[in-house]
């Protein structure tokens, strides 16, 4: 089985101010040095006016990759597919796959809303109902597609035109495409990933795990893959857990779970009170706005929290609904006096739940 982490998890910086970067910065490589280390896939994800790293997630994978194990992947979760032009999305996505030769996770999706979109020039409604996000996917598939010699390729969507001639350089490292892993929430979404090949986040943002992956395996079986592109589609679907706290005993952790959660919410609040609400991910109750739900910390409202044994029993029942691949969220503020809960969380999750998973293979159709 696969686990990756997520690197400051929380999306919000819990200091915002340009004298504070260079600090925030240095501390996001040294997690991520560590999670590489401990032997966690260290993943990024894309934001854009909150925190001074995540606008830039390929540059800063790219510093990293050479300082960590040639066994470690290296993830996105998400990078924000409509904020790219597609033709310098694709020529990034191949380069920092050729360079830690194919082993990179491509999370796409569309982002968040808010000022992100606004800031990078979307249209609300164009954004919001993940067409922009779909109309760049659609464009890079024929991108990588596309040879020299074929014959010219033109497209044009409300963010973006080309005209193709050649071919993408460099090529991905792999035949098709980098591995994408697509965000699935909608039951359209989860067919889209299994007919096209391509991994998914299933159960994430209130889906329904034990309901989205036998449909998932139902179409990629009726798909005809390749034998190739079947096993890395059931290697690296992922489902995401928000809130992780692991301790010695249940009750430990639970109470730094407590800790933890009421520090990053006090974080999130003083955002809040200076930039508005800011969406996020998280389950929402009915008619309730992502950012509302965000607000309010409804990514933490599903926290797994235990003992080790305790939290190897919820990842042995993702093994036996079919998945292999984990991404654990630890919360507690590493730029603040929760970074020891969460340190420690990643530490013992590590040492003593990851190893008994070490050797389970991937399922099979």
């Amino acid at each position: 089985m696969d686990f990756s982490t997520m690197v400051l998890t929380m999306y919000l910086a819990a200091e915002d101010g340009p004298d504070v970067d260079e600090r925030v910065l240095d501390i996001a490589v040294e997690q991520s040095l560590l999670a590489a280390e401990l032997g966690y896939n260290p993943w990024f994800t894309e934001h854009h006016f909150r925190g001074p790293w995540h606008s830039n997630p390929m540059q800063f994978a790219a510093y990293i990759a050479p300082q960590i194990s040639k066994e470690r992947y290296l993830g996105f979760g998400v990078l924000s597919t409509p904020y790219y032009h597609p033709v310098r999305l694709v020529e990034s996505m191949n380069l920092l796959d050729q360079l830690t030769h194919g082993r990179t996770l491509f999370g796409l999706g569309s982002g968040f809303a808010g000022t992100e979109p606004a800031g990078l020039g979307l249209e609300k409604e164009y954004h919001g109902s993940g067409q922009a996000a779909r109309d760049t996917v659609d464009i890079m598939q024929n991108l990588w597609k596309f040879r020299t010699g074929d014959p010219e390729y033109n497209f044009e969507i409300p963010t973006n035109r080309g005209s193709i001639r050649r071919r993408v350089v460099p090529a991905a490292y792999r035949k098709r495409h980098p591995i994408i892993i697509r965000t699935a929430t909608r039951e359209e979404a989860v067919i889209s990933a299994a007919k096209n090949g391509w991994p998914a986040f299933l159960g994430t943002f209130g889906s329904n795990l034990a309901e989205q992956m036998p449909l998932y395996r139902k179409v990629l079986a009726e798909s005809n893959h390749s034998p190739e592109i079947v096993a890395e589609c059931l290697r690296w679907n992922t489902t995401d857990w928000l809130s992780v706290v692991v301790a010695d005993t249940d009750e430990r952790a639970l109470k730094d779970a407590e800790i933890a959660r009421a520090d990053h919410m006090a974080t999130r609040e003083r955002f809040v009170a200076q930039s508005g609400e800011v969406e996020g991910p998280g389950q929402r109750k009915e008619g309730q706005s992502a950012a509302a739900a965000y607000t309010a910390g409804g990514d933490m409202m599903r926290t797994i929290a235990g003992s080790p044994d305790t939290v190897a029993a919820h990842v042995q029942n993702l093994i036996d609904l079919g998945l292999n691949h984990l991404l654990v969220r630890f919360i507690g503020e590493w730029t603040g006096e929760t970074r020891q809960i969460s340190e420690t969380s990643m530490r013992l999750f590590a040492k003593e739940i990851m190893p008994r998973f070490k050797d389970i293979p991937p399922p099979t159709l």
